[in-house]
């Protein structure tokens, strides 16, 4: 993933489960999607409060029909 982007939730959960399953290792998640290190675990600690609704970007006004 390219810095400067917004990350889709596909992207979000992979992460997430990539760090889940390598204990916790946020520089290593990091590193591996090149993302910052404070994205990982804000990521992280989201879906850790609120499951996969966390990690849903709820930014800008919503579409409209």
């Amino acid at each position: 993933m390219d810095r400067g982007r917004r990350a889709t939730l596909e992207e979000r959960i992979a992460i997430v489960k990539y760090t889940l399953d390598h204990c916790n290792d946020y520089r290593e998640a990091a590193k591996h999607f090149n993302v910052s290190y404070p994205q990982v675990y804000t990521w992280v600690r989201k879906y850790r409060q609120r499951g996969m609704e966390g990690l849903v970007d709820h930014r800008g006004r919503p579409k409209q029909d």
